[in-house]
């Protein structure tokens, strides 16, 4: 688990983007960048996803699109949750039925983002997810 001192130790915010298509994750990047003091890190399919995390757990945030290659978003959120249960996860998703929102709830996500992305919801979201 991540303790408290690693925290101290490190002021900039860490977030890890798991999505698959290049310009949307180019975009979340530049974003997330000119808004907040942090890191970003990207994931191309949901096994890098899987490896980043466990290689280097000391996220700050994870943002998890639902539909992304070799291991899909929710079973990302799904292993995820097992180790760690109070970083906050924001799913993406171009699904905005209620079950899908209602399954990325259920199994532990913090939020829930529809695409196409609202560029002043996602830095809202994103503000919020990092202060608590």
């Amino acid at each position: 688990m991540i303790s408290s001192f690693s925290k101290i130790c490190r002021p900039r915010k860490r977030i890890l983007v798991a999505e698959d298509n290049k310009m949307h994750s180019e975009l979340l990047k530049i974003i997330i960048q000119s808004s907040f003091d942090a890191d970003v890190v990207i994931a191309e399919n949901g096994r890098e996803a899987l490896d980043k995390i466990e290689e280097d757990g000391l996220f700050d945030l994870i943002i998890i699109d639902i539909m992304i290659p070799e291991v899909n978003g929710l079973d990302i959120l799904k292993t995820f949750r097992k180790a760690y249960d109070k970083v906050p996860v924001l799913m993406l998703s171009a699904l905005s039925d209620k079950d899908t929102v209602a399954k990325s709830f259920g199994l532990g996500a913090t939020d829930y983002i529809s695409k196409p992305i609202i560029k002043d919801l996602l830095k809202e979201r994103i503000g919020r997810l990092l202060k608590n």
